[in-house]
């Protein structure tokens, strides 16, 4: 091949639009290799031909999917794996989105209603409840009709947003955590359990509560040294006893 067939890294950089420093990288993790390498100075050149591969790649880059995954779509004519490839990226996209619309949302909350430094609370206390069930969705309604409880997200990663029955606000004395799981394959998914509640109208929630698909287990009563309580089971067979308050 003559030397007048290839095209030198600053002219090829222009054409394609990349820069020098994105095509020296790409050639050192073997996405798009230069046609000839000094064996001296190291100089690099292309083939024309090589500038439509050059732009799509700056296309997928401009995208920010990620240079393996370029190498993977690059290396293969089967256009469904593309696709998913493609559509894999987007979700981690729309999280990046939601995050920063969560972020974005933080900062106008701090800008209208100020910083609020909480105190810290000292000495250990129960802060977080976790409880297995069949189905999240299913659960998460009956919690929210039978007993008014707030469902929010308490934590964001990239992967996605968890979410549990928040009490109170973080660091202030009364925060506490409701969790709900219903992956069989989580570590820390306990066995049935039981827990009680202070109700405001021990007969009224205790009939909401079976309105909602509790089944009833103890009835309302007074019991002797305690407040008036009763008990049901939620939809998957957790106890929740009530007391009144």
């Amino acid at each position: 091949m003559r030397n007048d067939e290839l095209v030198a890294i600053g002219h090829f950089a222009r054409l394609s639009g990349l820069s020098i420093h994105a095509l020296r990288h790409y050639d050192d993790v073997g996405l798009l290799t230069p046609a000839d390498v000094d064996p001296v100075s190291g100089y690099r050149r292309y083939r024309r031909e090589q500038v439509r591969l050059a732009r799509l790649i700056r296309s997928l880059r401009w995208i920010d999917l990620p240079v393996e995954e370029i190498r993977g779509v690059l290396a293969t004519t089967d256009m469904d794996a593309v696709r998913a490839v493609l559509d894999r990226h987007r979700s981690r996209l729309e999280r990046r989105r939601d995050l920063l619309t969560a972020q974005l949302g933080d900062l106008d909350r701090f800008t209208n209603e100020g910083l609020d430094m909480t105190t810290a609370q000292t000495g250990a206390r129960p802060v977080q409840l976790k409880i297995a069930v069949d189905d999240l969705t299913t659960a998460v309604a009956f919690y929210q009709e039978a007993f008014g409880f707030r469902y929010d997200v308490t934590r964001r990663t990239e992967d996605g947003d968890y979410s549990s029955f928040m009490f109170g606000t973080y660091g202030e004395d009364g925060f506490f955590l409701l969790h709900l799981l219903d992956d069989p394959d989580d570590t820390d998914r306990p066995g049935p359990t039981t827990f009680g509640l202070l109700v405001e109208d021990l007969d009224a929630d205790h009939a909401r509560a079976v309105k909602a698909g509790a089944i009833e287990v103890v009835p309302p009563r007074d019991g002797e040294g305690m407040p008036r309580s009763s008990a049901v089971k939620d939809p998957t067979g957790n106890w929740i006893w009530l007391y009144q308050a």
